[in-house]
């Protein structure tokens, strides 16, 4: 609505303030006509009311003169006057604020206020004809009270008071002064204290009408501009959290976070996992299929991560590292418990995306292999200060790493520390010990195999592949009819090795 521009250049990252803000005087003007209009339509009853209440007041109190000197007319046309005000009253009432008035319906505010005054100045001049001194200066103060309720009732609109009130003063005064109502030294006291008074009244009324307009203006554009530079730090900071974890979007849009090169050493459960002989498997597929597969995974994944408050650190290709205990921790207990919990539910939820993609095609879905670890690790910002990257690094990164390269496919291996934290719940067995680059002694490590709230049965999954088998055994998606169904299947197959 308002055109801005700045009286100083402006850095793009400087904010934007109201001192800056210049509002041009065409805008400025285009508010001006609608609060115009809405103040004319505001005081309209009043108006209206003064007009036709002094019309007949003076018509009952002076009718023989208003007849013999023709001012009724004057009186009757004065009334016929006042029935587009009643008319457009009735029109506008209940419409919403306009979002612009024209110049053309001003001067018609103007004009309609000439005629009115004109009718009043006419039948002034008329009455002062027949009228002594003391009903003339009594003529007189009617003509003030006209003249000042214009001017109080459109304190906005001082061209349509003064085509109100000019005809009047100007036949008053003369209609005075010719027929000696009063002498030309008084006439001329009272019209100049009269003019003086209203003309300043109307001066301050306009000075501040356009001084509250701009400021209005200024202050709505600078609430626009601010409401805009929300909106796109908004939309930029939802897409900026994409890149970043959550954990670490709050801790900077907190002030918990420094965007600095800074680091410190916490003890963390570091995650790693992958997809299992993905090289092969993506021979299989075409480059629309595996990216719609890879990133179907990793969605599935990142929803879980969330939920259970992992810090996402990076993913590399089909691996996703993550680690529990930065910028927020639950002790490292519960940091390490979250993170296996995380890898058992990850575990489940792949089993059932590979039933999905089985029945899309793929002969060898996906399947992923997890290595945890606890340990303490060096976290926080490495780059420059102008490129940098909130990450963790230390040998306890790396055992994460290299347990997640020894697990097995659909598996997850723990470190020692990590299942020491988390032995009271979890149904684990030990597997190989590995020796990793940077640990003096060989690192024992323990296998999952489910939580010890559920059966044994129940939560293991049974996998064979060779050359010419393929067996999957999920005993949690089958239900009692399916049991049997697969325990004849599995029989029949049997029988058909037992030929040979």
């Amino acid at each position: 609505m308002a055109e801005i521009s700045s009286t100083t250049k402006r850095s793009p990252h400087e904010p934007v303030t109201t001192e800056r803000l210049e509002v041009s005087d065409e805008a400025v003007a285009d508010e001006i006509r609608i609060v115009q209009s809405i103040q004319a339509h505001n005081y309209m009853p009043a108006l209206l009311f003064g007009n036709a209440y002094t019309v007949l007041a003076v018509m009952y109190i002076t009718w023989p003169v208003a007849m013999t000197s023709g001012a009724v007319y004057g009186f009757v046309a004065e009334l016929i006057l006042l029935l587009p005000m009643v008319h457009s009253y009735f029109r506008l009432r209940g419409r919403p604020r306009p979002e612009r008035v024209s110049r053309r319906r001003i001067r018609s505010i103007v004009i309609y206020s000439l005629l009115l005054g004109l009718a009043w100045g006419v039948t002034f001049y008329l009455m002062n004809t027949e009228i002594g001194r003391e009903d003339g200066i009594a003529l007189i103060v009617v003509m003030y009270l006209l003249i000042y309720g214009s001017v109080a009732m459109m304190p906005s609109l001082p061209k349509a008071s003064i085509a109100y009130m000019s005809p009047i003063i100007v036949s008053s005064f003369f209609g005075a002064f010719w027929h000696d109502i009063l002498s030309l030294a008084w006439l001329l006291l009272l019209y100049f204290g009269a003019l003086s008074a209203v003309g300043l009244s109307m001066w301050q009324n306009w000075h501040d009408l356009g001084r509250s307009v701009r400021l209005r203006l200024e202050n709505l554009q600078a609430q626009r501009i601010t409401e805009q530079s929300k909106e796109v730090l908004e939309r930029v900071s939802g897409q900026l959290a994409k890149y970043i974890s959550p954990q670490l979007y709050r801790a900077i849009l907190d002030g918990k976070q420094q965007v600095s090169i800074a680091s410190q050493r916490k003890k963390l459960t570091i995650f790693f996992s992958d997809i299992a002989g993905f090289t092969e498997t993506t021979d299989q597929l075409e480059s629309e299929e595996l990216t719609a597969v890879l990133n179907q995974y990793l969605t599935e994944m990142s929803k879980i991560a969330q939920e259970y408050g992992a810090n996402f650190d990076k993913f590399i290709g089909d691996a996703i590292v993550l680690y529990f205990g930065d910028p927020e921790t639950r002790g490292v207990r519960q940091d390490a418990s979250d993170c296996v919990r995380m890898a058992i539910a990850m575990q489940r939820r792949m089993r059932e995306l590979q039933s999905e993609w089985r029945d899309m095609g793929l002969e060898r879905p996906f399947e992923i292999r997890i290595g945890i670890n606890t340990g303490y690790c060096t976290v926080g910002n490495f780059g420059s200060e102008d490129r940098m990257d909130y990450t963790i690094i230390g040998g306890e990164v790396n055992l994460a790493a290299r347990l997640e390269y020894e697990a097995e496919a659909g598996g997850i291996l723990l470190a020692y520390e990590t299942w020491s934290l988390v032995k009271d719940w979890v149904r684990a067995e030990e597997a190989e010990t590995i020796t990793v680059k940077g640990f003096a002694r060989p690192i024992t490590t323990y296998r999952v195999r489910g939580i010890q709230s559920e059966p044994d049965d129940k939560a293991r999954v049974f996998r064979h592949e060779q050359e010419g088998l393929n067996v999957i055994l999920d005993r949690d998606r089958l239900g009692a009819e399916e049991k049997v169904k697969a325990a004849e299947a599995l029989r029949n197959a049997l029988r058909v090795l037992e030929k040979d």
